[in-house]
């Protein structure tokens, strides 16, 4: 982990190996048969849903979640996208990449608790320690902004935004542990 003693933000990169390591972690705390169907929010939660689903051999859905702005603002969580099916009777397992302030999931367990379920159960790999909602299921606490191995080009942008220069961009994307060829495909 790197923290910048001008900024605030922390930054922790994760590898596809990390993601898979964990995803493995995490599919071993859920019960397989206590779930019929994953539900990914969307965008962060479709990786691990899909990861999930083959190792507990479940389909998925998903909604469509939107949360923040960059790196450093939020906004009150709104559904963009909603699943067409009902899941009549079904448990679910409602899926995201990480559980941060936990409005999220509040938001996705709260339009959920509409439908006619069984059950309704949430999972997320990386846990904030500052988090309001505390996922059924989850892995790791971490502290810092998570650099997800599929978001190079948000994370570079988002930088280049904080500091205007090209520069500083690729030399704090260096110390974040961005490869070279990871740099050069991102930052312009």
């Amino acid at each position: 982990m790197v923290k910048y003693p001008m900024d605030t933000i922390s930054f922790h990169k994760l590898s596809w190996q990390d993601v898979e390591r964990d995803c493995i972690g995490l599919a071993r705390t859920i019960p397989p048969d206590s779930i019929d169907t994953i539900v990914a929010i969307s965008r962060g939660g479709l990786v691990f849903a899909r990861i999930l689903s083959d190792l507990l051999n479940k389909p998925i859905s998903h909604i469509t979640i939107t949360s923040y702005d960059d790196l450093q603002k939020t906004k009150v969580p709104f559904i963009d996208e909603t699943p067409s099916k009902m899941f009549r009777g079904e448990s679910i397992l409602i899926v995201d990449e990480i559980c941060d302030t936990g409005k999220t999931f509040e938001r996705a367990k709260s339009y959920f608790e509409n439908f006619p379920l069984r059950k309704i159960f949430t999972a997320t790999p990386y846990l904030k320690p500052h988090a309001t909602f505390v996922p059924d299921f989850w892995v790791k606490k971490v502290e810092g902004w998570i650099v997800f191995p599929y978001e190079l080009r948000e994370t570079a942008e988002a930088i280049q935004k904080m500091t205007g220069d090209r520069e500083k961009t690729v030399e704090r994307l260096t110390a974040i542990g961005f490869e070279e060829w990871e740099t050069e495909a991102v930052v312009k």
